[in-house]
């Protein structure tokens, strides 16, 4: 098949192509890719553009390129994170061997968007924008709203490489945790920018607030994770609800239980008082 000239350039439709494979499954981790050969056929184009298509490919991790052995799709790495535990994302990385960079985007006073000051109780903000990679790929980024009363002073030099919650309990504030929600969202321009992932495509939108132990809201986020990163979670099942049968039930084994320990110290059980 070949390639539109005015639709961007070779490479680039190129790459795309192979991407829509990959995500789309059609080209599962471990499969190879057609030859450089077989691409350049299909293309219509030079070896250098098939190249070029596959080397960025490469550097964002999607394929693994071998000499005098062609290109396979890269293993699929799966990113854990607890869902129900507020920060410590580098430590949850680092417990399985990965390492956790935090580069800040921007920084600015600006106004927040209703949730979040309905959550930090004002209007006076700094919005900060983050993007945290594993082994250089990115897999998170980050918008966040702190509240401008509690922190004044505020530069990325601070922020940059760091843990957000570890600056704030550098200055007296502790974070406790507070409410989140997950839910999948399609990827917009900005997240597409920051995360190389496709406009449109399915990603993890976290949203929450995180209060002190006297339930003041330290931060307002908006968190969008790549596909591949997965949610644990401990869940727990309520106890029955308490029913008359259940009453009756542990009635008799109380009763049971005393008779059972009546003959055994050789005394009679005193039944008079039983309902």
């Amino acid at each position: 098949m070949g390639l539109e000239r005015g639709d961007g350039p070779l490479y680039v439709q190129i790459r795309d192509a192979i991407r829509q494979q990959i995500d789309g499954q059609s080209l599962p981790p471990g499969a190879p890719l057609p030859t450089e050969d077989e691409l350049q056929a299909t293309f219509g184009v030079s070896r250098s553009v098939v190249r070029q298509a596959l080397g960025q490919l490469a550097e964002w991790g999607l394929i693994v390129r071998q000499r005098g052995r062609g290109s396979v799709v890269a293993p699929q790495r799966e990113h854990h994170r607890r869902a129900n535990q507020a920060g410590g994302l580098r430590q949850q990385l680092a417990s399985a061997g990965q390492e956790l960079r935090t580069e800040v985007i921007s920084l600015a006073v600006e106004e927040p968007p209703p949730d979040a000051a309905a959550a930090l109780r004002t209007a006076h903000t700094w919005r900060l924008e983050r993007v945290r990679s594993v082994d250089d790929e990115p897999v998170v980024y980050m918008s966040t709203w702190l509240p401008a009363d509690l922190f004044p002073t505020l530069s990325a030099e601070e922020l940059d490489g760091g843990s957000l919650h570890d600056w704030m309990r550098s200055l007296g504030h502790q974070p406790h945790g507070g409410p989140r929600r997950v839910q999948a969202v399609p990827a917009d321009p900005v997240v597409t920018q920051h995360l190389g992932c496709q406009r449109g495509e399915p990603v993890l939108l976290m949203q929450g607030v995180t209060q002190d132990t006297y339930g003041r809201g330290l931060e307002w986020f908006s968190a969008w994770h790549r596909p591949h990163t997965v949610f644990d979670i401990d869940a727990s099942v309520n106890p029955a609800p308490h029913t008359a049968d259940s009453e009756s039930t542990d009635l008799n084994r109380v009763r049971d239980l005393v008779t059972e320990l009546t003959s055994l110290i050789g005394v009679e059980p005193n039944t008079s008082h039983a309902g």
